[in-house]
């Protein structure tokens, strides 16, 4: 009885071990998951401030003439 006392113990001590690696290794990739959804939802809006600050277009005198 002392042995499945024991037995038990050490069993349950690693199954909570080895279940608080495998959450940290979840969270751990969804932050990473996280990041990339938040990266690709501020670009365009970053993009869009950007080239409004950033002066950059070309004016009417630059443009190539028609052919005739």
């Amino acid at each position: 009885m002392k042995k499945d006392h024991i037995r038990f113990w050490l069993l349950f001590t690693l199954s909570i071990a080895i279940s608080a690696v495998v959450i940290s290794f979840f969270v751990e990739a969804l932050k990473i998951v996280l990041y990339i959804i938040l990266v690709l939802a501020l670009a365009p809006i970053v993009y869009i401030i950007l080239r409004s600050i950033i002066p950059g277009r070309k004016k009417g005198s630059d443009k190539l003439g028609t052919r005739e």
